[in-house]
């Protein structure tokens, strides 16, 4: 089997706002069924979505079943108001809000609980961390809510502290990863907590004259290195692409994803058995 453990349906790997357009008026069902069609023809059977705040997901979550394809969707990200998300999820403001987006997840059909403890890379600037970060103790509150509804949790995070802080406060799976050092590492081998890391977003933007050549190489060396570092200590780890984001296509961006892991001597798919009860909750 060929998991995708990271991915957006309702993007097309070109642009952001082109395929967030074909949706706001309503889901456009002929994009989403070539999406998940290209996706089966890839060999993908398991696409686990990170959710959109158009309703998607969800929409593909009914339909994937006529393409062979196990889908599990948050719905959408649930985010602290003024932090990362706004892209793809609703924001709170405080607990009374996150368990209300939370109950309204489940209504819909989630099958876990998707939030951010941190921004995105800055390709443009050196690759920095942008945004604001969640503390420890929100996080924490985050997690016991979601797992005390059955849900596991699902959390972006980039930089070696916002990696420590999530995984130490209960997430289920670190997405991204990026800046992971060797004392975030421990925690996650310690936690169990599985890496999600969708290199290619950083290795399919080499060569394509979007970012210095220079920084992304630096950045993906970097992301492999710790990688190779994980998987030696035994933290658990996930094929996930990002699959439609910018240069992932939805389908290839898996196997090229793949195709890395594997170069570094990982392969995720001897361990779907790990994987399938690391994320038991969402089944």
């Amino acid at each position: 089997m060929i998991y995708e453990c990271h991915g957006h349906i309702i993007l097309d790997g070109v642009s952001y706002e082109g395929a967030v357009a074909r949706h706001k008026s309503g889901v456009d069902d002929g994009f989403v069924r070539q999406n998940l069609s290209i996706c089966a023809k890839h060999g993908v059977s398991f696409y686990r979505d990170g959710g959109d705040k158009h309703g998607v997901s969800i929409y593909a979550k009914g339909i994937a079943g006529e393409y062979g394809i196990d889908y599990r969707t948050p719905g959408y990200i649930i985010h602290k108001k003024g932090h990362y998300g706004s892209m793809f999820g609703r924001a709170f403001e405080d607990m009374t809000d996150y368990r209300a987006l939370i109950a309204e997840a489940i209504q819909l059909g989630a099958d876990f609980i998707k939030t951010t403890a941190s921004s995105l890379l800055d390709f443009a600037h050196g690759g920095s961390v942008t945004g604001l970060s969640l503390t420890a103790q929100e996080l924490r509150e985050m997690a016991n809510i979601a797992h005390g509804e059955g849900l596991a949790v699902m959390v972006h995070a980039n930089g070696t502290e916002n990696i420590k802080r999530a995984a130490e406060s209960g997430a289920d799976s670190i997405e991204h990863g990026y800046y992971m050092d060797s004392s975030a590492l421990r925690i996650m081998a310690q936690t169990g907590c599985v890496w999600v890391p969708t290199c290619v977003t950083a290795a399919n933007l080499i060569g394509s004259g979007k970012y210095d050549d220079g920084v992304l190489h630096r950045i993906f060396e970097g992301h492999k290195a710790a990688l190779i570092e994980a998987s030696r200590n035994g933290v658990p780890i996930a094929c996930g692409s990002d699959a439609g984001a910018i240069n992932v296509m939805q389908g290839k961006g898996t196997l090229d994803e793949l195709d890395i892991l594997k170069s570094l001597g990982i392969d995720p798919t001897r361990g779907n058995n790990m994987i399938d009860a690391v994320f038991k909750r969402i089944s």
